[in-house]
């Protein structure tokens, strides 16, 4: 059953009493739960990434609202709901004082919001308490966060050209999962992927774990292993295999597409590295010189003073 009537005083106190406000700042307390799950909805909808940016959230944030045994960062999701509430979102600014504060308030509306450390991880992951990998066989809880991975991964191939990071994927396996790890994530996130590509190969779809990039935007190492294993070939070149992949995972997996089904692209950070690296190259190249006079030869090789 719903708390309804009076807010409690701490949000009295917090965000001020019900009924409208002067000086144009929001009163919180004109916000359901109806309207948090509209929120929610439009989150899924958009995905998380477009959500945010959309609204003028940035991915940091310090309560995690749980829904579903999925995420989302509290503030973008209240900041919304007060759209659904009133017309207008709230803003980002809104809440620069008060990030307890907006956990209360959606705890009242009855909403799972936990703590998040420097790491990422919650204080109360999704299944309520904490395990350590250390204490499982390695393997239960490997399948686990691939399981939680590959859930993510399809979230994220729902966006066209989003990817996560492997950062972002190993919290977000831990979170789902309650298993959590004091390992360094690129001692472990490897054979996760590779399990998440090896599933990806038994149901016959693009290889998901192409989604997941390193913080220079490329798959990185581990990429290489987990396309072996899910089709026994090793590509010439990770990032352009993956990109291909991409591809293919946002369209399978029903990402808005452009006219024309969309493009292969290498992530713009990864992109804007090769480019510096081409003309680099570039740059350094010898020249041939003329024999003659010595001057620097045109392309056509021919020099066009001696000649």
């Amino acid at each position: 059953m719903l708390r309804q009537g009076l807010p409690s005083q701490s949000l009295v106190r917090e965000f001020g009493a019900p009924g409208p406000r002067v000086g144009g700042v929001p009163d919180f307390h004109a916000v359901t739960r109806d309207h948090v799950l509209s929120a929610i909805a439009e989150c899924d909808e958009r995905g998380a990434d477009s959500f945010q940016r959309a609204y003028g959230f940035g991915k940091t944030h310090d309560y995690l609202l749980w829904h579903d045994g999925k995420s989302y960062d509290s503030k973008a999701i209240l900041g919304v709901a007060y759209k659904y509430a009133t017309g207008t979102a709230a803003s980002r600014a809104r809440f620069a004082a008060e990030k307890e504060g907006v956990a209360n308030l959606l705890r009242h509306l009855e909403f799972d919001v936990t703590f998040v450390d420097a790491t990422g991880l919650a204080d109360q992951p999704a299944t309520g308490e904490w395990r350590e990998a250390a204490d499982l066989p390695l393997d239960e809880s490997r399948d686990a966060w691939a399981e939680a991975a590959r859930g993510g991964l399809i979230e994220t191939a729902g966006q066209y050209h989003a990817v996560v990071t492997t950062k972002e994927l190993a919290t977000l396996a831990q979170n789902r999962t309650g298993i959590r790890t004091k390992q360094l994530t690129h001692y472990w996130i490897g054979d996760v992927l590779t399990r998440v590509a090896a599933e990806c190969a038994r149901r016959d779809e693009p290889l998901l774990s192409s989604l997941c990039v390193t913080t220079d935007g490329s798959v990185g190492a581990s990429y290489a292993p987990a396309v072996l294993a899910a089709t026994g070939e090793v590509p010439a070149d990770a990032d352009d295999h993956a990109a291909q992949e991409r591809l293919r995972c946002y369209r399978h997996f029903g990402a808005d597409l452009p006219e024309g089904g969309g493009v292969a692209a290498l992530t713009p950070k990864l992109a804007a590295t090769r480019g510096r690296e081409r003309k680099i190259r570039a740059q350094e190249k010898v020249h041939a010189h003329c024999p003659i006079c010595n001057l620097q030869l045109p392309a056509t090789g021919i020099c066009d003073d001696c000649n």
